[in-house]
């Protein structure tokens, strides 16, 4: 395997186990009435590396 490749499989999994971690943010404002400060860089980063990873694994399979 490519370094290229690797690098796409842990983007996948990290992204994965980053959307899967974090609660959503909206689910976290309906359970109390009271007003919460979310943090939404964590699930967006998840989303990025997600996509990021899918996008190296097709350069690199069209490359070869």
């Amino acid at each position: 395997m490519k370094a290229v490749s690797i690098l796409g499989i842990i983007l996948i999994v990290l992204g994965i186990i980053s959307l899967a971690y974090f609660e959503d943010p909206i689910r976290l404002m309906l359970r109390d009435f009271e007003p919460h400060h979310t943090n939404l860089l964590p699930p967006v980063l998840g989303g990025l590396a997600l996509i990021g990873g899918i996008a190296l694994l097709f350069v690199c399979q069209r490359k070869d």
